[in-house]
């Protein structure tokens, strides 16, 4: 999945803390003295696994693809350990739980639970709170869809398939998660209603093996399969 490398994230405006985020104090296995915002106060930049043009696509390369409603959001996680095992670039997870309303692509036919774990970057390892790659922190009632992969170093959980992979429905409008990419324009131009239209049909043509997953960023895209990861 996507390389998290913390040592390459870009962490700007760490002086806005004050202006749009009160702070929390969490204490959770690391220091207690740790004070954890509430809201994110930077952007990072990390290198994505995988890059977009098409919807289809996207849908191609997830490992499932729901339609539901964010319920809750917590306190994850902590990863991202420096390789000597010190804590400097570590990184803490949200924790969002997603109400399954409907699931538009299954490819192994997993049991899909009512609820379903998502986990997203959060706090860096001074609890500061910041966006990866301009994705919004996920609320509960944000409605739309996910597009997802099996979460690294989690097996009960899922992460975003890459920065384009949450579509919300905001008030009868299709809102890509990721606007400065190219597939947010495509997502628009869709009409609400032919939006899990289109998803459903993507779905048809990769387990018909005529729709590939994509390869990752920088390389040709894998050939097409019906059953491929």
């Amino acid at each position: 999945m996507r390389q998290r490398d913390r040592r390459r994230l870009r962490l700007a405006g760490i002086g806005l803390a004050a202006a749009v985020a009160t702070a929390l104090t969490l204490g959770f296995g690391g220091d207690p003295q740790i004070r954890y915002d509430e809201a994110p106060e930077s952007v990072a930049h990390g290198k994505e696994m995988f890059s977009f043009s098409t919807v289809d696509s996207l849908l191609a390369t997830s490992h499932l693809v729901v339609y539901g409603t964010v319920s809750a959001v917590g306190e994850g996680r902590f990863t991202g350990a420096d390789e000597d095992g010190s804590t400097t670039s570590q990184i803490r997870l949200r924790n969002v739980t997603i109400t399954v309303d409907d699931v538009l692509h299954n490819p192994k036919n997993t049991l899909i639970p009512p609820s379903i774990l998502l986990e997203e970057e959060g706090w860096d390892s001074l609890g500061r709170g910041y966006l990866l790659n301009g994705v919004a922190w996920s609320q509960v009632g944000d409605t739309g869809y996910f597009f997802l992969r099996r979460a690294v170093g989690n097996a009960n959980a899922y992460e975003l398939t890459s920065s384009d992979g949450r579509v919300l429905s905001v008030n009868g409008a299709l809102q890509p998660s990721n606007t400065e990419h190219e597939l947010a324009g495509r997502i628009t131009a869709i009409q609400p209603a032919m939006f899990p239209v289109t998803l459903y049909n993507a779905s048809q043509a990769y387990a018909a093996g005529t729709l590939g997953a994509a390869g990752p960023a920088g390389s040709a895209p894998d050939s097409t399969t019906g059953e491929g990861e």
